[in-house]
């Protein structure tokens, strides 16, 4: 499945420096979606091919690799577009990901037992099944408002920034600053947070995160100044770092391996979901109330839900059926 995602999405990343048109672009984008997926098929190779006792490790881990690249992807692709153009963009980023699926193939091993013959459910019964489960559900819901809470700012962030920024700033810098101080930060706090993991446990991190990046979110909608703004953006990293990972062990720690693919392919869907609300309803509040009634409003979002995990979401002690 990760070598399908990195492969396939390599060559379909390609192409787009070929496309003549917005239709052929859109597209190759749609089938990018469709077959790639990278990130969910990698975390649930992770979670197959890991020890119990360093899930929550591995996850971190994994979480940190991807906040890294979204930190220093923008600023890569910038400088190459500058070398050789937006649409040799295209190219290089199309090779990068087709030589990160090699590298896979090369030294990633994974003990793989073909499944029985028994019959496999199909995607809307599993589905069901994910949707039914007191284990998987809130997961699910946890998984796309945490994502929802992260995109729901992506259109208005650069606009946001230009507004709080005097008219000498250089607002392209501090618009990437904004984006690229949140990952960092997110990252650090993933390599870390196994070890409040070991003391305190999965749902206690969880809640703590939930409510600790609407306190940071909050005051977002009422700064002056683009040195508080960055200050802030920081400070939501180091929480909503942890959110993504320490869901994600969960759901590994809570499912048998035999459907534990499943178990991923479900809660990626859920992000997916949340990564395509969150930018419309950011732009819908944003056009509706104004740049600081998004944040508002991503703070009470997060506020909402810790008392969900609060209520819903259990510590894993075992591997329930799904």
């Amino acid at each position: 499945m990760v070598l399908r995602s990195m492969l396939v999405g390599g060559l379909i990343i390609a192409l787009m420096g070929l496309v003549q048109n917005v239709e052929q672009f859109l597209i190759l984008r749609i089938l990018q979606g469709v077959f790639t997926g990278t990130i969910a098929a990698a975390t649930a190779l992770v979670a197959t091919i890991v020890p119990r006792d360093r899930l929550a490790a591995s996850m971190g881990q994994l979480q940190t690799s991807v906040y890294v690249g979204i930190a220093f992807g923008p600023v890569l692709g910038g400088l190459i577009a500058q070398a050789v153009g937006i649409r040799g963009t295209f190219f290089v980023a199309g090779a990068m990901l087709a030589v990160s699926g090699l590298l896979v193939w090369q030294f990633v091993h994974e003990h793989y037992t073909p499944p029985t013959t028994a019959r496999r459910p199909g995607f809307f019964e599993t589905l069901g099944r994910g949707l039914r489960s007191p284990t998987l559900m809130p997961l699910m819901v946890t998984l796309l408002l945490v994502q929802l809470s992260t995109a729901i700012v992506f259109p208005i962030l650069p606009l946001y920034v230009e507004r709080i920024s005097s008219a000498t700033d250089p607002v392209k810098l501090y618009a990437g600053l904004a984006f690229g101080a949140t990952a960092v930060f997110a990252a650090l706090a993933a390599v870390f947070y196994s070890r409040l993991v070991d003391r305190s446990g999965y749902r206690r991190i969880l809640i703590f995160a939930c409510f600790g990046a609407a306190v940071f979110f909050l005051p977002q909608a009422f700064v002056q100044n683009i040195g508080q703004f960055l200050l802030l953006r920081s400070g939501v990293g180091i929480f909503t770092g942890v959110l993504i990972p320490a869901t994600n062990a969960i759901v590994g720690l809570s499912t048998p391996p035999e459907i534990r693919g499943s178990a991923y392919g479900l809660t990626s869907s859920a992000t997916a979901v949340g990564n395509a609300i969150g930018p419309l309803l950011g732009s819908t509040l944003a056009a509706s109330f104004g740049y600081s009634s998004v944040f508002l409003a991503t703070a009470g979002v997060l506020a909402v839900l810790g008392v969900w995990v609060i209520g819903m979401v259990r510590e894993p002690v075992g591997n329930p059926p799904l």
